[in-house]
């Protein structure tokens, strides 16, 4: 018997050798077919259809080594790939590219062997077989699309007609390989089977640029991922399903604290606040329920408690004073805030009827309840338990998630409405690019009504359960030292203001364990970066995101999954647009798509762009166009996607006719000043020479007008830039928001009172 099974075991491995050494093409066919219901789960999403006769050229992106058996699947034909010669002349794989039918690409700068190589694939499609080109020139080493080198339409011979065919790869949740110095490197572990979406595009003009290809390619993948995943959930199913399936896991800390708390725990206390929340008298009464607390494990329960509730948190911004939280709260049509009473007394805010303290609450909790929820947790399937307790919002992944307000820099801050799509993409984006693990800890320093701090320091641990460590308050300046210290953190986030004053209290060797930093909210000064780099041996990481983009659209990622935190991008850059976000550079007045290197008004596509303003559909059509946000960010893009912004379209003045931005006359004063602190704001005014005129108000005894107009021109900065002397105000202090930034509107109206 057991030699009848070794002689079947013997026979299918000769039959899969023969077939392998004897039709290479079919073999591997076969084996995609076993890989899309594996290790990957593929999408295949077909705009157009691959015609089944006739020459065609398909353009891809290229995301892994082994995207050429994924693209196999999009057509029961034969498809000759480009690969570069020095992967075709591989020692032990050369025979079987041969048979493949793979066409070696030679170096650029052989122009001989070029001009053979172009005319190899013009023969191919003559022939009329399908080639499949990868623009990129190689595999993305940090899962962003890069540049598209010119030629591509070279291949397509004058004298026929052949389909030019854009094609998407995407990895939902990065790639188990990728290229490292020139060789398969392994991503590291990753949950099988991997999702993948593939989409092929509408064919596309002989004269469209290279620059125009890669933006296709990019906003075709940005609009496949504005629909949902296949088996994606609404986010507290998401973290009740990991939960059920890791009950001792331990994701949400707070520093201070013995130890974490398990997912069971977390878990037990969410269900119990949703019941609670389920007797308050106005539960009727609005979708919403504000929450007003600091960043905590018990906000983190709270957030989940209102999931689970079947209503939607709108988290306040606590720094913002009362004047402003009462005009949100009303305008927002908020019943009942859930805060603490220590809290309110720590901050100074008046207790209004609105709020209900949890210290009043939690004593209503009883045995009763307790037990039946602990049944409810180890007895029921999540199916049940989410039928049972949010069975109204159980798959609408369109539905509000949360409310976040912005900043409110220019004006009453809005209502931004953000769905669990929007999250749930843009965490995908952002994980795909920073090749987390679970070994991976954040600090949970930005506070939650921060839309990178909800998204990073707690929708994402939500997913992906990565351990996150809350600190009650970002100020705390040696608390977040010891922090990363004492739990070795590895992400961390912060705005480039509060990085400086962390700076401060940094002693040698509590950052050893960092291996990211990213700062985002305002330009990131060169000065800060150098004295940071001195200190840790870390690059900082400049980012770009807004609230209404839930928030990440770029990251300044070094060109290599293995250099993060060691190496920037592009100097001056924030970065190229995240997988599955789109962006694109327009002229203000047409919204016509500019050439690369051309400052424009820069607008975003894809998942995370945001449902609307809450209550507010005039500011909501103001920004949503076509399926875009407008950013109101001046910017330009380089072809290879790295974006660099110049300033707001806010935040221009227009001299003698031409723009001048207000933040880059900052950031240059800065860097002269080299303050730890901010004091400085510019501003414009009418002015009846020239239009308008640049208003420099400052806060520091440092700085003397005269002497700073001459630093300023010996730094060679356009006259137009340069403020006058008499120009100068100084003021105690500058004005702020509590998120830090500069309050803009009470800036102008000085500006107009001078």
């Amino acid at each position: 018997m057991i030699i009848n099974v070794l002689f079947v075991v013997m026979g299918i491995i000769v039959v899969l050798l023969a077939s392998f050494f004897l039709f290479p093409y079919q073999f591997l066919k076969c084996l995609t077919s076993i890989l899309r219901y594996t290790i990957y789960r593929a999408d295949l999403i077909t705009e157009t259809e691959i015609p089944k006769t006739g020459p065609v050229l398909l353009a891809s992106n290229h995301v892994s080594p082994f995207d050429a058996l994924i693209i196999m699947a999009l057509t029961k034909r034969k498809i000759h790939f480009l690969m570069h010669r020095r992967f075709y002349d591989a020692k032990y794989f050369n025979w079987m590219f041969r048979k493949c039918g793979v066409i070696p690409v030679p170096p650029s700068f052989h122009s001989k062997k070029m001009q053979e190589f172009l005319k190899t694939v013009q023969d191919v499609l003559r022939n009329g077989e399908i080639v499949c080109a990868f623009p990129e020139g190689g595999v993305s080493e940090n899962g962003l699309i890069s540049n598209f080198k010119n030629g591509i339409f070279q291949m397509v011979p004058d004298d026929i007609d052949v389909p030019v065919i854009p094609v998407r790869m995407g990895m939902l949740k990065g790639s188990l390989f990728t290229i490292y110095n020139g060789r398969i490197k392994y991503m590291g572990k990753r949950s099988l089977p991997m999702p993948i979406c593939v989409v092929v595009g509408k064919p596309l003009p002989r004269n469209i640029s290279s620059f125009d290809l890669r933006q296709t390619v990019s906003e075709m993948g940005a609009e496949i991922e504005q629909r949902p995943a296949k088996g994606e959930k609404v986010l507290h199913y998401t973290f009740l399903a990991r939960a059920k399936k890791h009950f001792f896991q331990k994701s949400y800390y707070d520093y201070g604290a013995k130890d974490g708390t398990t997912n069971f725990s977390l878990l037990l206390r969410s269900l119990i606040i949703s019941k609670l929340i389920r007797r308050l008298p106005a539960y009727n009464d609005s979708d919403l329920i504000g929450v007003l607390l600091p960043n905590c494990v018990n906000h983190a329960a709270v957030l989940f408690g209102i999931l689970f509730a079947d209503k939607t948190p709108a988290i306040l911004n606590f720094s913002s004073g009362e004047e402003t939280i009462n005009k949100v709260v009303n305008f927002s049509n908020i019943k009942t805030i859930l805060t603490s009473k220590k809290f309110i007394n720590k901050i100074n805010l008046p207790v209004n009827d609105k709020m209900i303290f949890l210290e009043d609450v939690v004593p209503q909790v009883t045995k009763g309840m307790k037990i039946s929820t602990l049944l409810d947790v180890l007895l029921l399937p999540s199916y049940f338990i989410m039928k049972k307790y949010a069975p109204k919002n159980m798959y609408k992944l369109d539905n509000n998630l949360v409310i976040l307000y912005s900043s409110g820099s220019t004006g009453m801050p809005k209502g931004v409405m953000l769905t669990h799509r929007n999250l749930q993409s843009n965490i995908y984006s952002f994980g795909r690019t920073i090749n987390w693990t679970m070994k991976d800890v954040l600090v949970g320093n930005l506070p939650l009504f921060h839309a990178y701090g909800f998204c990073v320091c707690f929708a994402f641990s939500a997913v992906h359960g990565v351990k996150v460590v809350y600190l009650l308050s970002p100020l705390d300046n040696q608390a977040l030292c010891d922090c990363v210290d004492k739990h070795k953190c590895t992400i961390l986030t912060a705005t480039p203001t509060f990085l400086q004053n962390y700076m401060r209290r940094y002693k040698k060797g509590q950052f050893d364990s960092l291996r990211l930093v990213i700062t985002g909210a305002e330009k990131l000064r060169h000065d800060i970066s150098s004295k940071f780099h001195e200190m840790t041996g870390l690059e900082i990481t400049e980012g770009f995101g807004c609230t209404e983009l839930s928030p990440i659209v770029s990251i300044n990622l070094s060109q290599s999954f293995f250099r993060l935190g060691k190496e920037y991008g592009r100097k001056g850059s924030i970065g190229a647009a995240l997988p599955g976000i789109h962006v694109k550079i327009v002229d203000p007045e047409t919204f016509e798509a500019l050439p690369p290197d051309t400052p424009g008004l820069m607008l975003v596509k894809g998942g995370s762009v945001m449902k609307g303003y809450l209550n507010d559909p005039e500011n909501t059509a103001k920004v949503l166009r076509d399926g875009y946000y407008v950013t109101g960010d001046i910017a330009t893009m380089n072809h290879e996607g790295y974006i660099t912004i110049t300033g707001r379209l806010s935040r221009f003045s227009k001299i003698a006719g031409e723009m001048v931005p207000h933040e880059l006359v900052e950031m240059s004063i800065n860097e002269v000043l080299q303050s730890d602190a901010r004091v400085i704001a510019v501003t414009g005014k009418a002015d009846p020479k020239r239009g308008e005129k640049l208003v420099v108000f400052y806060a520091s005894d440092n700085l003397d007008p005269a002497k700073m107009v001459e630093a300023l021109r010996e730094k060679n900065l356009p006259n137009l830039w340069i403020p006058k002397a008499d120009d100068f105000i100084k003021l105690e202090a500058i004005p702020l928001l509590g998120s830090g930034k500069v309050d803009l509107q009470k800036i102008n109206q000085m500006a107009k009172e001078l």
